[in-house]
């Protein structure tokens, strides 16, 4: 009979997550994790597996909490321009809680693992196509309510978006301050915004 988890396995695998996150997958040892983690190195076999299988398990968890912290309002039904322009905030609000600044994991993986890492790969796919998801519900509700223009195209403004999240959180790790990380997510949202009608001078 297999005895009990003597750990919460949730609370580790998410010590892990800020591990691998701080650190990248090659710089962080198995003898760091352990430690981080507060269990054995039995216990992470048994639980997680290796430390590849481990990594994959982080990043479900890294895409889960910005599910939660990012783009649960782009995806409410009524989620709008209003909606864009609150997970613009949000995002700027999630990088510069961290004392020591960092990049997304997603993207630090893209560039780590990704080009010779099949599975890894997709999983970063998969995290991009949701959040390009995400913004294209809320655009696609902006556009019909006429709150950007009526001749958008909301799959490109979509990636668009998703390559200015990306941008914030390399310009975050960089040192950049808040008022310039909100000065670009704010540019990004006005940008959207159809024109008003040009009346020339009588």
């Amino acid at each position: 009979m297999a005895r009990p988890k003597s750990f919460d396995a949730d609370a580790a695998l998410v010590r892990a997550m800020e591990l691998f996150w701080e650190q990248g997958y090659a710089a962080t040892s198995m003898e760091q994790l352990v430690t981080a983690m507060g269990i054995s190195r039995q216990s992470l076999y048994d639980t997680f597996g290796d430390k590849h299988r481990l990594f994959m398990a982080a990043m479900d968890s890294y895409c889960a909490m910005l599910e939660a912290a990012m783009l649960k309002p782009l995806k409410a039904p009524d989620a709008g321009l209003q909606a864009l322009h609150d997970t613009g905030l949000g995002i700027i609000d999630f990088l510069i809680q961290f004392p020591k600044r960092r990049a997304c994991l997603m993207a630090n993986t893209t560039l780590e693992l990704a080009p010779h890492d099949a599975a890894v790969a997709a999983k970063v796919r998969a995290h991009m196509d949701n959040m390009a998801a995400a913004f294209r519900h809320a655009l696609s509700n902006a556009r019909a309510r006429g709150e950007i223009a009526a001749t958008a195209d909301v799959d490109a403004l979509a990636k668009y978006l998703v390559g200015m999240a990306h941008g914030l959180m390399v310009m975050a790790k960089s040192g950049a301050t808040r008022d310039t990380l909100t000065g670009i997510a704010m540019t990004a949202v006005l940008a959207l915004q159809p024109a008003p009608e040009f009346r020339p001078a009588t």
